[in-house]
């Protein structure tokens, strides 16, 4: 599958746009993205391992309601990461 990045978080991904990961559901791709780039996980997660509610999980282009890390994937999945940004 592909995972994709974008805006503030490419940088902590060594600002890859997209990364081929294979993994069984949500949770396991993103351990392995984070054991590629330790520091994504500081960012990306809640001090109880979920995903921070400032990122938003698109799975195929559908918003993953409250990005269920037990989320099974497929090999031709494509998830894409986004940040809210707030501002004045």
């Amino acid at each position: 599958m592909m995972l994709r990045f974008s805006g503030l978080l490419l940088r902590y991904v060594d600002y890859q746009r997209t990364i081929s990961i294979a993994a069984p559901t949500l949770g396991d791709a993103l351990r392995q993205v984070e054991t590629r780039f330790p520091t994504l996980r500081q960012i990306l997660r809640d001090g109880e391992g979920r995903i921070r509610a400032t990122h938003r999980v698109f799975i195929n282009g559908e918003l993953a309601p409250a990005a269920e890390l037990g989320t099974p994937l497929a090999d031709s999945d494509n998830i894409e990461f986004l940040t809210a940004i707030a501002g004045g």
